[in-house]
């Protein structure tokens, strides 16, 4: 045993040591049984008689603890089980009936009402109020010989123009919705200013009357609830001022007599199960109502068998406006979202391919981007601007003399081109450049919106006239505006429904 102890490492011996003298120290300290349920600690195996001598310890019992009584807590119910409602879902199911209730009213006002409507809710005295006009006695021809193609004097009486004073713009709110294209009524003995919204209505602001609430004044406003869907633009026919023609997106034009308070669908079109969306309508007689869809045709309606319609193919995407010439309405000008915009004589009538009528293309004029209007003056002239952000005028003052043979050029060259930012986005709408129908004055000028919420006027030269605008009043962009046919009165509208005045 000697031998083999001395032939151990220094390491092996100091190690066998460290554990005899650890052994030791638990058997000193009584924590046998602990060093029994850790396990050896040794090579060598204990002997039976130590593990004998070193018997765990039975544990030492607990003190036992007597827990008192305590009253029970009441249990928790289900409201549930019990048939009652919790006051979150009350909220909850009320929340959607009321949602139900307004997804079905706006469903409702979606839904295309065919036939006659009736305007119930605004007395017959009142229409007959609005619609009392006194132009006879009207003399117009001072403000001729005063202005008369004075271009100095035009910009000045034009710069002079002032926001109405009565009301705020803030305060004329004309449409619940956003305004899509606004106008003046044809007279100059009342001002009277009607504009078409988003959702189908059309407003009526009768400016020199006042309404009285509650010892306040407010301006005087109609609203017709005239289509489902947008109302995309509106006219009067020549020499019958007592009815306001209407289109919209909803695939209808109706007629509205306000002398009746009575609207009557004269035309609806549809297109593959869906309306054929109507984007614009212009007379070229007293019976004769053309209309553009946004399919790419162009329609021609006689109101005296509205039943017999004939349809063109011009386009074949969207035309977003057209014109027709004031002192030759076989001549017509179209916009299109294919970036041309295209004179045609309806002079001359031919069958496409597809079998579709077409009438004969006189000259193009292409665009770098969409085209969103074009207009056609009395002296021949035409206005169109687009997405290239620019107008562009062309000077046609010939046109009206073209015989059914003539052939403009392939490719139609500008006179005047204008920078000018187009670029409205979503929720503003589409500027458009509109001439003044018969200027008093002589001097031919078209007006567009200005996205730095002014209204810019120009002449058929390209010269600008006046920018009209309240930096402090006017809020929003008056995108759609236009003059009156012969008075240089400007309106403009906005997305908000809202009007401003420059009389």
């Amino acid at each position: 045993m000697a031998d083999t102890y001395s032939s151990l490492s220094e390491y092996e011996r100091q190690r066998r040591a460290n554990i005899e003298r650890n052994e030791a120290l638990i058997r000193e300290l009584e924590l046998a049984g602990l060093s029994a349920e850790l396990g050896p600690v040794s090579t060598k195996a204990p002997s039976s008689k130590r593990q004998a001598a070193h018997k765990p310890r039975p544990a030492a019992k607990k003190a036992r603890t007597i827990k008192k009584e305590e009253s029970p807590a009441p249990r928790r119910t289900s409201a549930r089980l019990a048939g009652l409602q919790a006051e979150s879902e009350l909220t909850r199911i009320k929340a959607e009936e009321d949602y139900a209730l307004v997804q079905e009213k706006a469903k409702a006002e979606r839904q295309r009402v065919g036939g006659d409507i009736k305007f119930e809710d605004i007395s017959s005295d009142s229409l007959a109020k609005l619609w009392t006009f006194d132009d006879e006695d009207i003399d117009t021809q001072n403000e001729e010989r005063v202005i008369a193609g004075d271009i100095v004097q035009l910009r000045k009486d034009l710069s002079a123009l002032e926001l109405f004073e009565k009301f705020q713009p803030n305060d004329i709110k004309i449409t619940p919705e956003r305004i899509y294209n606004i106008g003046f009524h044809p007279s100059v003995s009342k001002r009277l200013v009607l504009a078409g919204d988003k959702i189908g209505h059309l407003g009526v602001w009768d400016v020199d009357q006042v309404k009285h609430e509650d010892e306040d004044e407010y301006p005087q406003l109609y609203l017709f609830k005239v289509h489902a869907r947008t109302l995309s633009s509106f006219t009067f026919a020549p020499s019958v001022s007592e009815k306001v023609y209407t289109s919209s997106y909803d695939g209808s034009i109706r007629s509205v007599d306000f002398t009746t308070g009575i609207s009557s669908e004269i035309y609806y079109g549809t297109q593959g199960g869906e309306p054929d969306a109507v984007s614009e309508i212009h007379f070229a007689d007293q019976n004769l109502l053309y209309f553009s869809t946004l399919d790419g045709e162009l329609g021609r309606l006689d109101l005296r068998t509205p039943k017999d319609i004939t349809k063109y193919r011009l386009h074949e995407k969207k035309i977003g406006g057209f014109s027709l010439h004031p002192s030759a309405p076989h001549l017509c000008a179209t916009a299109s979202l294919d970036r041309s915009m295209k004179l045609w004589d309806f002079r001359k009538i031919k069958n496409t391919r597809s079998h579709e009528l077409q009438a004969k293309c006189l000259s193009t004029y292409e665009s770098r981007l969409s085209i969103s209007c074009t207009s056609w003056n009395s002296d021949g002239g035409i206005v169109c601007n687009g997405y290239d952000d620019t107008i562009n005028i062309f000077n046609l003052k010939e046109s009206a003399t073209w015989p059914e043979s003539f052939h403009g050029p392939e490719e139609l060259k500008p006179s005047r081109t204008i920078r000018h930012n187009c670029q409205t986005g979503r929720w503003v709408t589409i500027l458009r450049a509109h001439w003044q129908q018969s200027p008093l004055d002589q001097v031919q000028k078209f007006v567009i919106g200005n996205m730095n919420r002014f209204m810019d006027v120009y002449t058929a030269d390209g010269i600008q006239l006046a920018r009209l605008g309240d930096a402090d009043l006017v809020s929003a962009v008056p995108a759609a505006c236009q003059f009156h046919p012969t008075k240089n009165w400007i309106v403009g509208g906005t997305a908000s429904g809202k009007v401003c005045l420059f009389c």
